[in-house]
């Protein structure tokens, strides 16, 4: 029976009494269906772990059934949500309304009984659509024998997911609530996915549909023109123009140089691993891989293999070497050279922007501050994170790291620097914490993590951040992330919506694959570490110099669209807004597509 229907100039909808609807595309004749059912999870999916668990069992989980009835005249309906045997689980509301193009869904008055909620049921769908990694295109049949929940934004970048058939495509967009929301996929099906917050529903969860044509270039263009509306696009053009020391990122070559890093034994015990027989004693000072005398000079020999422009980033420089003693990261380190060589590489400024790499979300036992700020969940522990370079770190709350930030600088803006790339703040999850005092919701947390972004944009810095999330964007010029190329799966919709917000550059590039950079408009990322491989690094940058070209070309331009052109998904190509396109064959043998040779491991390069 329908409960509710609409219909405007874009869509016309139909609420079943079972959950179920039926969205018409008026544009296009396109009908959608929504099934009845949506999994359900039986207990709290988000336990207070550093990273939450997405693989979800069907043993932990039941198929969800709705029964839908008016509740008023102001079309406020009250949804009760079924489990196994008919068993009540719990009761919510919900208010859908058509907005223009748009048929939103506000969930609101959930009872405390329901743990986490998968709301509305999936669209019934040929294809799935994920801005995972640099984007995610799902063909196979029955793609996915598990269940998972990917929340916002560590495993979807942005804030959406969608599907197509044919052409013709939808888009779900968190629209409001997303700090406690993500998406369910299990099959060929995906719905939107919510958390209490705090333990707590509180406030409105609010999901955007669209209805596109254009298959996922189509709904990657929806979602820019959102990310725009909503004050997510700043443009590089705007980011250089405010910023000096950033016009030299395009075309430039990312030049990463790992300075340092200390040693200990507990560090191997603590991942059962054996210790290395050559480990250094456990002194205060680092291992050395490069100085800042190394650094400058690998600079200068860059220049003369053709670097006519690049990113050097320093990382290692704190006290102790790399990761070893955040936030604490004074007295600097002198092992790498005296205070002075340390100026005069950041001052370097014929084509150069130097970096210095910080990180204010993990905090270390070795730190003088410690424990001071870490995070504590439910059961009041201290929030561990990974094991990292500096032994097992612990998460900061991000008030706590702001703060940090601003007693650092005191210090570092002596030192003069044009660049910082302040590490893992658009990479990870949103968290939660409960000290007693001072708790703190994921929404205060994301509000944390853009207000330190914007503390360094104010100090004039041109900032980077690592892996890269929508909301970060606006903050930010530089992305490093480890996006890759699977064959007919990846399509860049990072690139489709924010090519030109912000350059991208990607960590541990195997041979040949600066062909992917290429194809996606990247920074070529050069990773020095230990003397023994800096040869081979420099040999790379002479071979390499069209494709640092090809970048300078398109670096400020948008990407207008991407496609496969062989069915092998070995060719592919990428056509930007200044009219200049790139037909790349990642195949070992030449083909031959639309009348154009492409060699074996090329391209070619049309206007």
């Amino acid at each position: 029976m329908i409960v509710w229907q609409q219909q405007n100039a874009f869509l016309r909808v139909e609420l079943m009494d079972d959950g179920s609807a039926q969205v018409t595309d008026c544009r296009t004749g396109e009908v959608w269906q929504m099934g009845r059912v949506a999994f359900q999870e039986d207990n709290a999916v988000d336990v207070g772990h550093c990273w939450l668990r997405t693989e979800r069992s069907m043993c932990e989980e039941y198929p969800g059934r709705f029964h839908l009835e008016p509740a008023g005249d102001q079309g406020i309906l009250r949804v009760t949500l079924f489990g196994w045997e008919g068993r009540v689980v719990g009761q919510f509301s919900i208010e859908p309304r058509l907005v223009d193009q748009w048929l939103e869904f506000r969930l609101f008055d959930i009872d405390e009984s329901i743990p986490s909620l998968v709301y509305p049921t999936p669209i019934v769908t040929e294809s799935l659509v994920f801005p995972q990694n640099v984007g995610r295109w799902v063909r196979k049949p029955f793609p996915f024998p598990q269940r998972y929940w990917w929340v916002y934004p560590v495993h979807l970048r942005m804030r959406w997911f969608g599907g197509l058939r044919g052409d013709h495509g939808w888009i779900a967009i968190l629209h409001e609530g997303y700090t406690d929301g993500g998406t369910h996929v299990a099959e060929m099906s995906a719905a939107p996915a919510w958390l209490p917050s705090m333990g707590r529903w509180s406030g409105d969860r609010i999901v955007r549909y669209g209805f596109t044509s254009g298959g996922y270039v189509g709904l990657a263009k929806a979602y820019r023109a959102y990310a725009i509306e909503q004050g997510m696009f700043r443009s590089l053009r705007d980011k250089l123009e405010d910023l000096p020391a950033a016009r030299n990122l395009p075309g430039s070559d990312l030049l990463s140089f790992f300075q340092g890093e200390s040693f200990r034994t507990d560090r191997y015990e603590d991942l059962l691993q054996p210790v290395p027989s050559d480990l250094a004693s456990e002194g205060d000072s680092p291992r050395v891989y490069i100085t800042y005398a190394d650094a400058q000079r690998l600079i200068h020999e860059a220049q003369g293999l053709g670097v006519n422009r690049a990113l050097a980033v320093l990382r290692g420089w704190i006290k102790g070497g790399y990761d070893e003693s955040h936030p604490d990261i004074f007295p600097l380190e002198t092992a790498y050279g005296t205070m002075d060589e340390l100026r005069d590489l950041l001052a370097l400024n014929s084509g150069v922007t130097v970096a210095l790499h910080d990180n204010y979300q993990d905090i270390y036992p070795q730190s003088e501050s410690f424990p001071q700020g870490v995070i504590r969940n439910m059961q009041g522990e201290m929030l561990r994170g990974g094991i990292w370079a500096g032994g097992q770190s612990y998460l900061i709350k991000a008030p706590d790291g702001v703060r940090n930030a601003r007693r650092n600088w005191q210090t570092l803006s002596g030192l003069n620097p044009r660049a910082m790339f302040v590490d893992t703040t658009i990479a990870v999850q949103w968290y939660e914490d409960y000290t007693a005092d001072s708790p703190m919701s994921r929404a205060q947390d994301k509000a944390a993590k853009e207000e330190l972004l914007q503390f360094f944009r104010e100090q004039r810095q041109v900032v980077g951040s690592e892996e890269g999330a929508d909301f970060g964007v606006p903050y930010v010029e530089w992305i490093e992330n480890r996006h890759r190329r699977i064959a007919g799966e990846s399509i860049p919709l990072w690139g489709l919506v924010f090519h030109d917000a912000a350059f991208c550059a990607r960590y541990l590039r195997p041979t040949h694959d600066y062909l992917t950079d290429m194809l996606w408009g990247y920074m070529l990322l050069w990773d020095f570490r230990q003397p023994e491989g800096w040869d081979a690094l420099l040999s790379g940058i002479a071979a390499t110099r069209p494709a640092t070209a090809w970048h300078g070309r398109i670096a400020l331009d948008e990407m207008l669209s991407h496609r496969y052109l062989t069915d092998d998904g070995q060719v592919e190509e990428t056509v930007f807004s200044s009219g200049a396109a790139i037909t790349i064959n990642f195949a070992d043998e030449p083909r031959t597509v639309d009348g154009l040779l492409i060699p074996g491991q090329g391209y070619v390069i049309r206007d």
